[in-house]
């Protein structure tokens, strides 16, 4: 087998090792969350039943009942099969995209498919982390290679310094301190209060586009605020080191243009660390993001997260969301290392000669 298909079959294999493991970890933590929520279920729907039952007095009557009902509910409910054994099934419902139904909650249609509520929100989060993740890199691209060409300058010292600050403040704060400049104080975004987003066949398509921009502009400007500095930074850092190296004197020194040192030869050299850092970063901003999307009230994935941990417990759509989440995490990384393996053969030819 060529070492870039073994390379590729290792690391895939590797990845779902992961996402298994992580899987039959939540399917643990939430089947007693369920079980729980479930033995409760179960004692209020007796409850209600006994209340409009007449027993007459006959305690035997109503014990074998209540033994009865109880038993009934349990197997409609599971509850019935061993904990071992309920874990091991939730794993392999959730490897198969099978949650279940939730326990309160419904979609905009009123059904309770924990895949049709993942998937009312889960396109949201899509379109402003991708969106947010091309700005962010392209301008920490752009300018980080700039900053690099200019080392010592007023542009790299002050990218430095923002670039260290920008990445140390929490992400929700800075979506707190945007609500309450650009919402509270100048009046020129929509409060979370009234964040909807528009619907195509409401507004066509440039309404669409203009209504969407208008509710997404300030989170989008939060997250990319938050990321693009670092992002910058660790790129001019990266290029930096990459302009002292042999190869690049030699080529200036043969009179190369510099836009061709900079971004053919330099770019082309510094591509797998500041692509796989900018996944990296991606992932790490994901928690970060998603309680902005709370702050912000955003319709998104983190915004679900909440609904279902303080107004409904639903541990359903929690273990759903939790899965999608795990899942970028594992995937975010196995596209790094078959980007850095792609765009750098060293990293194949080590992994083989380690027996990888």
């Amino acid at each position: 087998m060529p070492a870039s298909w073994k390379y590729f079959v290792v690391r895939t294999l590797n990845a779902l090792l992961v996402l298994v493991i992580v899987i039959f970890i939540l399917s643990a933590v939430f089947s007693t969350m369920a079980e729980r929520e479930l033995e409760a279920q179960v004692v209020e729907i007796m409850r209600g039943e006994r209340q409009g039952m007449d027993f007459e007095g006959d305690r035997e009557f109503r014990e074998q009942w209540e033994e009865e009902r109880r038993q009934e509910l349990e197997e409609r409910y599971n509850l019935h099969v061993p904990t071992s054994q309920r874990i091991f099934y939730s794993a392999v419902d959730v490897l198969m995209l099978d949650f279940g139904d939730a326990i309160e909650m419904t979609d905009y249609e009123g059904s309770s498919d924990v895949v049709s509520i993942i998937m009312d929100y889960l396109p949201r989060t899509i379109l402003l982390f991708t969106t947010a993740a091309v700005i962010y890199t392209a301008l920490g691209i752009a300018i980080g290679l700039k900053a690099a060409q200019r080392a010592g300058t007023a542009l790299d010292k002050f990218l430095s310094l923002f670039g260290i600050a920008a990445s140390s403040i929490p992400m929700w704060w800075v979506a707190m301190l945007a609500l309450l400049i650009f919402v509270y104080t100048l009046g020129w975004f929509p409060s979370p209060a009234r964040m909807r987003v528009p619907s195509l066949a409401e507004y066509g398509l440039l309404g669409f586009l203009r209504e969407l921009f208008y509710v997404m502009a300030l989170p989008l400007a939060t997250i990319v605020f938050v990321l693009f500095g670092a992002r910058a930074w660790e790129t001019r850092n990266i290029v930096t080191g990459i302009l002292q190296d042999d190869y690049i004197m030699a080529a200036r020194a043969k009179g190369v243009p510099e836009r061709k040192v900079i971004y053919g030869h330099t770019l082309k050299t510094a591509a797998p660390p500041v692509i796989t850092s900018a996944i990296m970063a991606l992932l790490m901003s994901v928690g970060g993001a998603m309680i902005s999307e709370i702050v912000f009230q955003w319709p998104g994935m983190g915004y679900l997260l909440r609904i279902a941990i303080f107004t409904y417990s639903d541990s359903t759509v929690i273990l759903g969301v939790s899965f999608i989440t795990a899942f970028l995490f594992v995937f975010g990384y196995w596209l790094a290392d078959l980007i850095y393996g792609f765009l750098d053969p060293r990293v194949e030819v080590g992994a083989e000669k380690a027996g990888v």
